[in-house]
């Protein structure tokens, strides 16, 4: 009994190593290809990897992928007449928001009060969307991602053209990391 336990953890701590290995490299991957300056590529899949491991699962990664094609189309700009910041369009009550769960949110915020100056930190860009949208999905949304969706882009509406949008960029995601993680075992078993 003790030998399949320890068969069963491995097996899982084995897939999750894997897991973000591929994660990091398809996201980088798949940030070059929307024509995210490297830098911020290398920096974004590093950060998804990391944050992966630390947001509950209930999370899928590549939801994060999907926001940034349906925010920005993956471009590091400014949106709602200055008040939306970076790849994801936070805004400053959102970054507040998070901080008051997670301390190191509320330490890079007392570092940098000026909110426009989150578009030169495309990592806490991803961190902080990440978690923000597993919040509002936790404490706002009783896990109905339909709606924690829809109001990340400020809708009140639980169906709308954002869902549509969103949900189109997720399954285009998902198919390219299937392509991608298909591709990297063909290569391996040559």
């Amino acid at each position: 009994m003790k030998k399949r336990a320890f068969v069963a953890i491995f097996a899982i701590i084995f897939a999750q190593i894997v897991f973000s290995a591929t994660l990091q490299d398809f996201a980088y991957s798949f940030l070059r290809e929307q024509k995210v300056p490297e830098n911020h590529a290398r920096v974004l899949a590093k950060t998804l990897e990391e944050e992966a491991a630390k947001v509950p699962d209930v999370i899928d990664p590549l939801f994060m992928l999907a926001f940034g094609l349906s925010e920005t189309d993956f471009m590091n700009v400014f949106g709602d007449s200055g008040k939306a910041v970076g790849y994801f369009q936070l805004h400053e009550d959102a970054v507040f928001y998070v901080a008051n769960f997670y301390d190191d949110v509320k330490e890079f915020k007392k570092q940098h009060r000026n909110h426009v100056d989150l578009i030169q930190y495309p990592d806490w860009q991803l961190k902080i969307a990440y978690r923000y949208i597993y919040l509002t999905l936790k404490n706002v949304h009783n896990w109905d991602i339909i709606k924690a969706v829809s109001s990340y882009n400020g809708r009140s509406t639980k169906y709308n053209e954002y869902i549509i949008k969103f949900f189109q960029n997720y399954t285009l995601v998902v198919q390219k990391y299937l392509d991608f993680t298909n591709n990297s075992s063909t290569k391996s078993k040559k």
